[in-house]
């Protein structure tokens, strides 16, 4: 349990990191801010007593896919040393 709430915050570190670096990269780094999305559409399920609307957007660049390798890296290295089993 430690260990995935461990790999989860990394994880999580990583994708923000990323993004941050993503966003203000500029002039010859301005290949880490490129990314790729997918996206679904608003779908609407619609009665008459309630209404449901699904849809996502999931957008990656290349500065968070080189911060969460760092991040599975440094998980690898660092959590049999921080984290003991009994």
């Amino acid at each position: 349990m430690k260990k995935t709430l461990y790999f989860l915050l990394l994880f999580i570190c990583a994708c923000i990191f990323g993004g941050v670096i993503g966003t203000i990269a500029s002039g010859s780094f301005a290949w880490l801010g490129y990314s790729r999305g997918i996206s679904l559409d608003n779908s609407t399920f619609s009665m008459e007593l309630f209404s449901v609307t699904f849809g996502f957007t999931f957008n990656i660049n290349i500065a968070q896919i080189i911060c969460i390798i760092i991040a599975i890296y440094a998980y690898i290295k660092t959590a049999p040393k921080l984290i003991t089993s009994k």
